[in-house]
C-alpha cells in the first residue's frame, strides 16, 4: 500500500499526519511512534505493528492456572 499526501510543518516543527495514514496504521491520539532519520528522509513507524510479548500472551486468553504455570516456568528459566 502506498499513500502520499502533502502536509505543512507549523512554526513549532509539528506536522499533522493525514487521517487515512493514521487509520491504516491504527495510530490514535497519544499513540507512541518511532521516528527515524534515514538517508532518504524521515520515516515514522507505528509501534502498534508489533504487539508486545505481554500483549501477545494476553491475547491467548489462557485460563488463570495456565498463566500461573507459565510464570513459574519463566521464573525457573531465569534461575537456570
Amino acid at each position: 500500500m502506498m499513500l502520499s499526501q502533502m502536509s505543512t510543518i507549523d512554526k513549532n516543527g509539528r506536522v499533522a499526519l493525514p487521517k487515512p495514514m493514521l487509520d491504516a496504521l491504527g495510530i490514535v491520539s497519544d499513540s507512541e511512534v518511532v521516528i527515524e532519520l534515514t538517508d532518504v528522509g524521515i520515516v515514522i513507524k507505528s509501534t502498534n505493528l508489533t504487539p508486545s510479548i505481554t500483549q501477545r500472551i494476553a491475547d491467548m486468553n489462557l485460563p488463570v492456572a495456565d498463566w500461573e504455570e507459565m510464570e513459574q516456568e519463566i521464573d525457573a528459566g531465569r534461575r537456570s
